[in-house]
């Protein structure tokens, strides 16, 4: 088995999602990953919906590159690079007694453009990992919205109104639910499925996203 791993790593080397590099005993070059690791709860997103959102590194470099690909360009097997950004979060003991883990949701149009939904190759098996109860359909996306990148942020909170519901026969009421995206930007987003499982009866919100380009 230790043969066949080494032939399989000569012919098919471990490289770098951010810039290309082969490496060794890692999964991001320590280059690409001083430049946009940066773990924080981000400022501006405690609200009356969530407790509040943190992300693991800046939407930048690499890691944008890499979110892009998986999300837009169908690499599926990017997915997989944000493990060891997970693995390398700093606060899980904070995090770790949610109930339930509920991914943002892509409408049917997008998952069928896409073929999935991009938090989902992120998180999913990440989570069960650590044996959290990851529901891939606890929220749906009740219709397809203009992409948020395109809108100033007044007009990102107006498209995502009432966006959103709780599926049939999930039951958050009293829990706390740990919400999962790729990007935080505005949070207008996060905001309305947080605002939606509130509504549901979700005692709190907790948000977790991979980068964002908010402080």
């Amino acid at each position: 088995m230790g043969i066949l791993g080494d032939i399989r790593r000569i012919l098919y080397p471990v490289t770098c999602p951010g810039c290309g590099k082969v490496i060794e005993d890692s999964f991001w070059c320590e280059s690409c990953l001083r430049k946009c690791w940066n773990p924080r709860m981000i400022s501006g997103s405690p609200s009356k919906y969530m407790k509040g959102c943190y992300t693991l590194c800046n939407y930048s470099g690499g890691v944008r590159n890499t979110v892009i690909q998986l999300k837009y360009n169908g690499n599926r097997a990017r997915g997989k690079s944000f493990f060891d950004l997970l693995n390398r979060f700093p606060w899980w003991e904070r995090i770790k007694d949610c109930d339930l883990v509920l991914p943002v949701p892509v409408s049917k149009s997008r998952r069928k453009d896409r073929g999935y939904n991009q938090v989902d190759l992120i998180f999913q098996k990440w989570m069960e990992q650590k044996n959290m109860t990851y529901l891939a359909q606890g929220l749906i996306c009740m219709r397809h919205t203009n992409t948020q990148s395109l809108l100033t942020k007044t007009e990102r909170y107006e498209n995502m109104k009432g966006v959103f519901h709780i599926n049939k026969g999930v039951d958050v009421r009293g829990k706390t639910i740990l919400l999962v995206d790729d990007v935080y930007t505005t949070g207008a987003t996060m905001e309305a499925a947080a605002h939606e499982l509130k509504r549901a009866g979700a005692e709190s919100v907790i948000g977790l996203t991979i980068a964002s380009g908010a402080k």
